[in-house]
């Protein structure tokens, strides 16, 4: 189920990327410019039709990337685990959106969805982005992730396997938070110049 929402969630944020190409038969996708950014993001009500969940809140758009490095330094896995991370990205993106809904809107949710899309100055970066993403997700499949923060544990993950194509990758994974089983997966997607970059949460079962 949650494949099937993520998917949904990716088809319908290419599918609004590249609206406004009416030419996209004879070429490749036009370059996305930053002042597309905000119509990009699924609203909330969107969100719930595609994951079949009901009352997502959106937080506030985040505009800059995130750094969790002391987390989790192994930086195969830091992409993998976290959107949006600046030791990922490093400094050749040029603008972003970030949104995330859960709900409920606290910390024990059982429905979370990040969603983001990021700008690079050519089609031609995103891509190397992309096959660099891949390369890096490989190493981090299978794999645990167990960390403690100030003495308290964060919630455990554990990685599926890869899949990829060549405009996509998706990485299932598994986030345990006590007796709280939510089953997750990791998108990222290029079109033309824009790189778009998703987890999804459901509750497991």
């Amino acid at each position: 189920m949650i494949r099937l929402a993520i998917s949904l969630v990716m088809l319908v944020l290419l599918a609004t990327s590249c609206a406004d190409d009416a030419d996209k038969a004879q070429g490749p996708p036009k370059d996305v410019p930053k002042s597309a950014l905000e119509g990009l993001l699924l609203s909330p009500d969107e969100i719930n039709a595609v994951m079949g969940t009901d009352g997502m809140v959106a937080h506030p758009p985040v505009t800059e990337m995130s750094d969790h490095r002391n987390l989790l330094p192994n930086l195969n896995c830091l992409g993998a685990w976290q959107v949006n991370e600046s030791a990922i990205y490093g400094d050749r993106w040029t603008a972003m959106r970030q949104v995330l809904l859960r709900a409920p809107d606290n910390d024990d949710w059982d429905n979370l969805v990040v969603q983001s899309v990021v700008i690079f100055p050519t089609a031609q970066d995103a891509r190397e982005f992309l096959g660099q993403s891949a390369e890096r997700w490989s190493k981090c499949t299978d794999h645990k992730v167990n960390i403690t923060l100030n003495g308290e544990p964060l919630p455990k993950w554990k990685s599926g396997e890869l899949t990829k194509t060549d405009d996509e990758l998706t990485l299932p994974f598994t986030r345990v938070n006590g007796d709280q089983i939510r089953a997750c997966q990791r998108a990222l997607a290029v079109a033309a110049n824009l790189v778009m970059d998703v987890q999804a949460c459901k509750p497991a079962g």
